[in-house]
């Protein structure tokens, strides 16, 4: 299990000041945040305010933006530079000087913010916090979108005590970098990554960002027309459009909205949105609490470790575990750092302690269970498997029953019971609500498809699976709900031919129990969760009989009645690979294919004037298919 950690870095601008010998920690909870620093209560209130305004700005920007987190968000809001300090990443053994970060993390995020600047720090906050909810609603992205919606909403400024709010003003680097430099031409701006020389290195990289910004600000706030496309362009995005199709399709000729935006940037006037609220979105009775100072320190000593800074952490939390008993949030910190290094083992007894120490806290209960369900994923024994199981069940379990808004201790436990394959409805209930709780994390639904089939729901499971396949938001999303929509029409063929020899009506269809792989594929196989061929795409079945490889490209050779069709990739990972036969190789490579397989080929054909030479089309997706299949129809 990993995890992402996203940190910007600002020059800190703070003067160091001296902390108090004992520092007064105070928390404060809102809607979507917790709230805990050793800064003023009114600063800490206001870090809330303008965090919970922000959120509710990029939701109601964002078409269909989830309006729950999957794992709870910590602000820790430092008093000053010095108080800060401990939370600082490294480099080369120095702490970076910043004002303001966000790390997130499969079962928790923070964010860290300097009080005494607390404007620097959020504008580096909402950039990376934007890129959350960004990743969250539309999945992957763009660079250029994921960077430009960023930029832009980091320059949201909350005033009027959290019920204005400011946006568009325009970045003064980004101005003077755009006023003397060349703009990339749109398409190649599209087609940059973040694998890309000009996303990571040189000054062209600085105009990537700027140019980004700019074409945000002017789909956003510069044309309403361009709006409306931009806010098409979002949704198809979000349904899982192929990246440069939506674009095509919102905005039809890229070459005329880059004169566009070259006439706007040449402007220099960005106009700016003010928003008004009626209701401020921290009630006036949340003041906030003063809390023991340890609390602040397990959470400091957590975050350390988060920040890569784990020995510190560690003698940090060891210290606090010596002189203090039932500390079990403590614990659970310290047993999280081995895990994290991968020494899920060592990590085991210092976790199960905790759940004995904190047998009501669900957080300590739900790092225990998945401490055991690491195991689970680790061992080969089947029997070792069912006991390791076993034991997760309890203290998940309980988890659930003390925080039922936890996506992610509802998911383990269901995937705990989808294992052992005894309760499905429990299996069923368990991950329907991790999923609603947590619609941005795919995997809970996939689980949840499983589960459905081996209850015998196959309905249900393929409307889920078909809104996967139709919006996954990655090529491994969509290939699974693929899979298992195959697997969904062996269970009605054999359902079918059960019923035709006399047994009993309605009888369920049972899978195996484990739940790491798709069932295996039984024959015969009548129908296949095929691909749906898009606009502007064709589809060809015959023989694969070569993948071509070359340094610039990629070319698969498909003979259909004796015509070889050539179609073209940059590489092979661009091309949605997929298969429905019992025969083939866990992966495919360069080189002959031998013995060439049955394969449907999706593509998106040149253009008649391509000139000889040419590719027949650019491959988008090959689905194996058994050597009897024949399909109804083939798209041409």
């Amino acid at each position: 299990m990993s995890h992402t950690r996203r940190v910007l870095l600002l020059a800190a601008l703070a003067a160091l000041a001296p902390s108090a010998a004992l520092a007064k920690w105070t928390r404060l909870t809102s809607p979507n945040f917790v709230f805990l620093g050793d800064a003023s209560a009114g600063q800490i209130r206001q870090v809330a305010e303008k965090l919970e305004q922000f959120r509710e700005v990029m939701t109601r920007a964002l078409p269909g933006a989830t309006s729950t987190s999957p794992v709870p968000t910590v602000v820790l809001v430092f008093a000053n530079d010095r108080s800060m300090n401990p939370v600082k990443p490294l480099y080369r053994g120095n702490t970076i000087e910043l004002a303001g970060f966000m790390y997130t993390g499969e079962d928790r995020n923070y964010l860290a913010i300097d009080g005494e600047h607390i404007d620097v720090a959020l504008r580096t906050v909402f950039h990376e916090y934007a890129h959350l909810l960004t990743s969250d609603t539309l999945g992957l992205t763009p660079a250029w979108l994921s960077e430009g919606l960023a930029g832009f909403y980091e320059m949201t400024y909350v005033t009027d005590g959290g019920q204005k709010v400011t946006l568009g003003r325009a970045p003064a680097e980004y101005l003077e970098l755009l006023k003397g430099s060349t703009l990339i031409p749109i398409k190649q701006l599209l087609a940059i990554d973040r694998g890309s020389q000009v996303y990571n290195e040189g000054n062209r990289r600085t105009v990537f960002y700027a140019q980004s910004w700019a074409l945000t600000h002017y789909l956003t706030l510069g044309n309403k027309e361009r709006a409306n496309q931009f806010r098409q362009y979002l949704a198809a995005v979000r349904r899982g459009v192929d990246h440069e199709r939506a674009f095509s399709e919102a905005f039809v000729d890229p070459e005329a909205l880059h004169r566009e935006l070259f006439d706007y940037v040449r402007k220099y006037l960005f106009p700016a949105l003010v928003l008004t609220f009626t209701e401020k979105v921290v009630a006036d009775a949340e003041r906030g609490a003063t809390i023991d100072d340890v609390e602040g320190q397990i959470h400091v000593a957590d975050l350390q470790a988060r920040v890569e800074r784990a020995d510190e952490a560690r003698a940090a939390l060891k210290t606090i575990v010596n002189r203090r008993k039932n500390m079990a949030r403590a614990l659970t910190a310290l047993g999280l750092i081995d895990f994290r290094e991968r020494r899920v083992k060592e990590a085991l007894p210092v976790l199960e302690r905790a759940a004995s120490e904190g047998p009501g806290d669900a957080y300590v209960l739900t790092a225990y269970g998945r401490a055991l369900v690491a195991l689970v994923e680790e061992e080969k024994a089947s029997d070792a498997r069912t006991t390791l199981l076993n034991q997760a069940r309890g203290p998940l379990a309980k988890a659930v029953e003390l925080d039922a808004s936890s996506s992610y201790a509802a998911g383990l436990l269901g995937y705990v019971e989808l294992s052992l394959g005894k309760d499905m409805p429990n299996a069923v209930t368990l991950l329907d609500r991790a999923a609603r709780l947590a619609p941005s994390r795919e995997n809970y639904r996939l689980m949840l498809a499983q589960a459905l089939m081996r209850q015998g729901d196959l309905q249900r499971a393929t409307e889920v699976l078909a809104t996967l396949l139709a919006s996954g938001r990655g090529a491994e999303v969509r290939e699974n709900a693929r899979r298992l929509l195959a697997n969904v029409a062996d269970a009605r063929a054999r359902a079918s031919a059960a019923q035709a020899g006399g047994s009993a009506a309605g009888e369920p269809v049972r899978f195996s129990t484990s739940s790491e792989a798709v069932p295996p594929p039984t024959p015969p196989r009548y129908q296949f969760g095929l691909r749906v061929v898009q606009p502007g795409e064709s589809r060809v079945l015959g023989q694969l009989t070569t993948i071509e490889c070359t340094r610039d490209r990629i070319v698969l050779h498909l003979v259909d009645n004796g015509r070889v069709f050539r179609l073209a990739a940059r590489q092979l990972s661009d091309i949605d690979f997929v298969t429905y036969r019992n025969d083939t190789p866990g992966s495919v490579s360069c080189g002959p294919v031998q013995p060439a397989v049955r394969a449907l080929v999706t593509y998106r054909p040149s253009p008649a004037d391509a000139g000889p030479g040419a590719a027949d089309g650019d491959a988008v997706a090959v689905e194996l298919v058994p050597d009897d299949y024949t399909p109804e129809a083939v798209a041409r």
